[in-house]
């Protein structure tokens, strides 16, 4: 119903309407999560996402960047993001597949590591 132009407050209040007609109403959550899944899956499929620490990160990983667009068969040109937090590297999105190949990745994976 939001796919096709309702007003989200619109389809939720129908949504909770219904479910406590029926006495469903503690699988409003679940049914909130699911949504929102499909709603990221239909935004993703617009294009691929690359994700630097900075504009430098870009040409610096350029040959990996295609490498994993290509493993995820992106072919159009990806989006562009920065967010320094990933300290390094770079993530690649695409149809909710991410390839993760940030410091921060391998950071939090040693510290779990010798954490444990």
């Amino acid at each position: 119903m939001i796919a096709e132009g309702k007003s989200p407050d619109t389809v939720i209040e129908g949504l909770v309407k219904t479910l406590k007609a029926k006495g469903h109403m503690r699988l409003y959550a679940s049914v909130l999560r699911g949504v929102l899944r499909i709603l990221e899956t239909q935004k993703s499929k617009s294009g691929a996402i690359v994700t630097v620490v900075d504009e430098k990160a870009i040409t610096k990983y350029s040959k990996a960047i295609k490498h994993s667009l290509s493993q995820l068969s992106a072919e159009t040109d990806p989006e562009i993001k920065i967010d320094n937090t990933i300290i390094g590297g770079f993530t690649t999105e695409f149809n909710n597949v991410l390839i993760d190949n940030s410091y921060k990745a391998q950071l939090v994976a040693l510290y779990r590591k010798l954490s444990k």
